[in-house]
């Protein structure tokens, strides 16, 4: 009996459909696009805007940013792959993605990068210890023929960076970088709220 041969198409219409009908993988998912559309373009994409614009400064500058925030990443996810057993994933999520838009909205409102860059971190930080435990409880929640699908669906999420970062053009050049990211940061963090 060979096996039945499938498309990924019908695979990712499955995923989707796994994913609707089983409430705590549909609110990780929502988690995950909110993040992606609310605070990705803040903490990542524009970081050069920042840079120039805000601080005044150059590549150098632009380069400590990064840096911080990547750093701060890198501990989080050392701090998780030490003690991630003695915590709630569920909970670290939501708290440490509250965690990641307080430090959002905090950034937005520094002036200086001396300032700003251990805020970075500690955004970085932040969203390193909400991100990881939102992965394990996708897989921890995902029945095993359905890891995969799973997974990729989350990885789509991604795509939330478009609208994100196409939003903020026209509302940074109308009210200012620190008044879209506290929009930003607001609607995040009444989402989570609400997820939560």
């Amino acid at each position: 009996d060979a096996p039945a041969r499938t498309s990924p198409w019908s695979d990712l219409r499955e995923g989707l459909a796994y994913v609707w009908n089983t409430p705590s993988l549909l609110a990780l998912m929502c988690l995950a696009f909110l993040l992606n559309l609310t605070a990705f373009p803040l903490f990542y994409g524009l970081m050069p805007y920042v840079a120039k614009e805000i601080y005044g400064a150059d590549q150098t500058v632009l380069g400590c940013m990064v840096a911080g925030s990547a750093a701060g990443a890198l501990l989080g996810s050392i701090a998780i792959s030490r003690h991630g057993g003695a915590i709630r994933p569920a909970r670290a999520m939501l708290v440490f993605g509250a965690g990641w838009y307080a430090m959002l909205l905090v950034f937005a409102h520094i002036p200086h990068p001396l300032a700003g860059i251990p805020v970075l971190v500690l955004a970085g930080l932040a969203q390193s210890m909400g991100l990881v435990p939102m992965t394990a409880l996708l897989l921890r929640n995902a029945g095993e023929r359905y890891r995969g699908r799973v997974m990729g669906i989350r990885m789509l999420a991604i795509y939330g960076n478009l609208p994100g970062l196409l939003l903020a053009g026209p509302l940074i050049a109308r009210f200012g970088y620190p008044a879209t990211a506290t929009l930003y940061c607001a609607i995040g963090l009444a989402f989570i709220l609400l997820i939560a």
